[in-house]
């Protein structure tokens, strides 16, 4: 006899064709991949501290909003310490 059980969930219909593509592209059958994901993410989620993990969405204000939105477009020049972290230089 079989130790499997089956689950339900609602996602978006976006997320779904992304599946559909996916496991239609690379072979695989659904039940393996979100099996796998729902391992991975648990393991994760286990292993790493909860601040090491961004929401996948983040709410911010209008105001906030636009000076990000700014500097993702006009980015301001790199700092002197900035140029140094990347270059791996010590103080």
């Amino acid at each position: 006899m079989s130790s499997q059980s089956q689950i339900s969930a609602t996602i978006s219909e976006a997320t779904k064709e992304r599946l559909d593509r996916f496991t239609e592209s690379h072979g695989l059958k659904k039940n393996f991949v979100v099996e796998q994901a729902l391992l991975y993410f648990m393991e994760a989620r286990r292993e790493l501290p909860d601040e090491a993990l961004v929401p996948a969405r983040l709410v911010v204000e209008e105001k906030a909003f636009d000076r990000i939105a700014k500097l993702v477009t006009s980015p301001p020049a790199p700092t002197k310490a900035l140029r140094e972290l990347m270059r791996g230089e010590d103080d």
